[in-house]
């Protein structure tokens, strides 16, 4: 009986302590994130600076690149080679991950976004498959 009464007690207790409002939570959150990441966020923002048709090389869909401007289309060859190029781990054969050329990743997009059925397929999953295949 003395667990359930400690339990009960200890929750009473947390009920009683005072905490800061909702308002001045924020104000602290806010002033924690303002120092933070100054340098980071303009690297990141020179590594975006072109276009492409979607958010991240992750989400980027087919239905996205068929609305997409050829503009951002090849921003997004570009963000899918960086993907897809980067460290894969520490064998000796292979350090990077497998990348196509820019003008075969288009044609292979362009084939396979045409379809209807194809809208919600990730323009990653199509390209690391595609590069395992004929990629360098």
């Amino acid at each position: 009986m003395s667990l359930v009464h400690h339990a009960i007690q200890t929750v009473l207790n947390r009920r009683s302590r005072r905490t800061l409002p909702p308002a001045a939570a924020i104000l602290c959150c806010l002033a924690l994130l303002s120092g933070c990441g100054s340098s980071a966020q303009s690297s990141t923002l020179a590594e975006h600076s072109f276009a492409d048709v979607g958010e991240s090389a992750r989400s980027d869909t087919c239905a996205q690149w068929r609305a997409g401007t050829i503009e951002q289309r090849r921003g997004t060859l570009v963000r899918l080679r960086k993907f897809a190029g980067s460290p894969v781990g520490s064998s000796a054969g292979l350090q990077n991950g497998h990348v196509l050329s820019d003008d075969r990743a288009y044609k292979l997009f362009q084939s396979f976004c045409a379809k209807h059925f194809a809208r919600a397929f990730k323009l990653y999953k199509l390209y690391e498959r595609a590069a395992a295949f004929v990629g360098h």
